[in-house]
């Protein structure tokens, strides 16, 4: 299990909770989100309308990482990513990720809003 931290950039108020290893993000944007518990848009949860936008803070944040062809594609479009942007990129809090591409295999600290 690791430790997920919400921070909501408007207010900053924060939410914690726990995920299982290796899951995927954008499930426990679901289930708190219809909770009621978290304010963050999404719709298809496979990675093509660019509505659940994150920023992340990590254990590994500063190193690289490469992003799959389809998130950088719908980034390009919905998040302001530069068009020659390569795949490998610096993981910092100020990259925007989508919550649907996201595996979960360390505690973070995921900002929204």
């Amino acid at each position: 299990m690791y430790k997920l931290t919400f921070i909501n950039l408007q207010d900053t108020s924060y939410l914690e909770c726990t995920a299982q290893a290796e899951s995927m993000l954008i499930s426990a944007v679901r289930t708190l989100v219809s909770d009621g518990k978290l304010q963050l848009a999404w719709r298809c949860g496979q990675g093509t309308c660019g509505a659940c936008k994150v920023r992340l803070e990590h254990a590994a944040s500063g190193s690289m990482t490469l992003l799959g062809s389809k998130e950088r594609n719908v980034m390009i479009r919905h998040a302001g990513l530069a068009a020659n942007s390569p795949l490998l990129v610096t993981d910092t809090p100020d990259l925007v990720r989508l919550a649907c591409h996201i595996q979960i295999n360390s505690d973070l600290t995921i900002y929204v809003g």
